[in-house]
């Protein structure tokens, strides 16, 4: 656990790529050698095979096998941080760039994303996470790109993450990555072919934007027909943007320019873009990262959560760190006063047999010492705040059509705050009369906001505790 990342506002993420066959880790950070300092930072770079039958066509098949693979090579990597941007193959993954009038905007525009979305999406929303972005767009429309993956895909990669200990800031696909790190002619479309075991992918980038992709399965189409099939795209995709596209195999792409220079990045070059694109994405500031995500919440929003979860697994293990350092204090003691009464005891032979004898005085003494030491541990429990118990509290209340995305709380006697989505406003309601009926809470506060929405309500309820003490140590139990 880095604990100096948990306790500062900064935060050092790597970048990750997760293909069928092999994982490549990107990390920047300063260098640990002497007399390097003058030399900037360095580029850390990882990479090891997996087994390939762990994902295929970009689905994980064993989650828990993939996440003891990813944390032994996490372990062998021995980063300083715990916060990782993940990359995965685009098998599953349906990307489009929807084009709307400049006249619609703010909640207008959120309704047109919502009704292209039920009319277009080539699978329930119900059934996968979908997220979108704000593009440039020109001086006539308004462009938002769309991302989104079945469910049980992204849970199957989340799943392994997490046994493998890595915090999850963001999921995106290779093409994403590839989009932030390779270098592009300003204002010029390139056409890449991106070669999988499972065929080819074929993707348009301009500007550093996915304008298209596609992909072509090898056991549907020959080498002979995927090298027609992307001369057909080609010509319809300049027809569309009125321009011609240069094209090139991803394999003989470049890395931009201000990190094409590092001595550690090892040829070929572009075998790293995927990876260095998702460390790139790493590198913008908290609260601005807007970009495309596939996991249930915003990229922010996975932050805070983990730091949260973090900060409560730390009190946890102190926590259980006193409550052994006393009990190993104890055995010390009651091992040390033996010592002396059996030392005592050896001297003193000749006593009277009238005396007390030894075995209740060593008992009594032991006794003084466990009470002390039994007092003193109440002691340290009690100025602990349980904090566990006020999450079940609100575990216990939350149905299926709830899913909370962050806690926050300064202290027990102060207000809290829970953020989340409710799948509808019927539930949304029964929620906020689930925590009012709790005999833990109280003023309980749903502001009303988001009321054109009728679907996947963002939400923030805030409460305190009738009884803080409540949520403290209670030794009379």
């Amino acid at each position: 656990m880095n604990i100096l990342n948990l306790l500062t506002k900064e935060k050092k993420v790597a970048g990750i790529e997760i293909s069928d066959s092999i994982v490549r880790i990107v990390f920047l950070r300063e260098h640990k050698e002497k007399g390097k300092q003058a030399r900037g930072p360095e580029l850390i770079l990882i990479e090891e095979p997996i087994a390939s039958d762990l994902i295929v066509e970009g689905v994980v098949t064993d989650s828990a096998l993939l996440g003891k693979a990813l944390k032994a090579i996490w372990a062998k990597a021995n980063l300083d941080t715990d916060y990782a941007i993940v990359a995965i193959p685009d098998d599953k993954i349906y990307s489009r760039i929807f084009s709307f009038p400049k006249t619609v905007e703010g909640t207008r525009l959120s309704e047109a994303m919502r009704l292209a979305i039920g009319f277009q999406l080539p699978i329930k929303t119900s059934d996968a996470y979908l997220d979108w972005e704000r593009l440039e767009g020109s001086s006539h429309t308004n462009e938002i790109l769309l991302a989104t993956i079945p469910r049980t895909v992204a849970r199957g990669y989340a799943e392994a993450l997490e046994i493998a200990g890595i915090k999850t800031l963001a999921l995106e696909s290779h093409l994403a990555s590839i989009a932030r790190a390779v270098k592009l002619t300003p204002a010029s479309a390139t056409l890449f072919t991106k070669k999988t075991p499972d065929g080819s992918t074929v993707f348009m980038l301009k500007d550093g934007i996915l304008r298209f992709s596609r992909t072509l399965p090898s056991r549907f189409i020959n080498e002979e027909q995927t090298l027609a099939e992307i001369q057909k795209i080609k010509t319809a995709l300049e027809i569309e943007l009125k321009e011609v596209a240069s094209e090139m195999p991803i394999t003989e792409a470049s890395i931009r320019d201000d990190y094409a220079n590092f001595a550690s990045l090892s040829e070929p070059k572009a075998k790293w873009l995927i990876a260095l694109g998702a460390m790139i994405r790493g590198q913008i500031p908290g609260g601005e990262d807007n970009l495309v995500s596939l996991l249930p919440v915003g990229t922010e929003e996975a932050y805070a959560y983990q730091k949260a979860t973090t900060f409560i697994i730390l009190i946890r293990n102190m926590t259980i760190g006193v409550s052994v350092f006393f009990a190993i204090t104890f055995l010390i003691a009651y091992l040390f006063m033996l010592s002396l009464l059996q030392s005592s005891s050896q001297t003193t032979s000749p006593l009277p047999l009238s005396m007390v004898p030894l075995d209740p005085l060593a008992k009594e003494v032991s006794i003084g010492y466990m009470n002390d030491l039994t007092k003193t541990a109440r002691t340290l429990a009690t100025e602990a705040p349980l904090w566990s118990v006020v999450i079940e509290e609100i575990t216990s209340r939350t149905g299926d059509s709830i899913t909370i995305s962050g806690f926050s709380a300064s202290s027990l006697v102060e207000k809290m705050s829970i953020t989340g989505n409710a799948k509808n406003r019927a539930a949304l309601s029964q929620f906020k009369k689930d925590l009012q009926s709790s005999p833990l809470l109280s003023e309980v506060e749903l502001p009303l906001t988001n009321l054109d929405k009728r679907a996947d309500i963002p939400f923030s309820v805030s409460f305190m505790l009738k009884d803080p003490a409540a949520a403290y140590y209670n030794a009379s139990k």
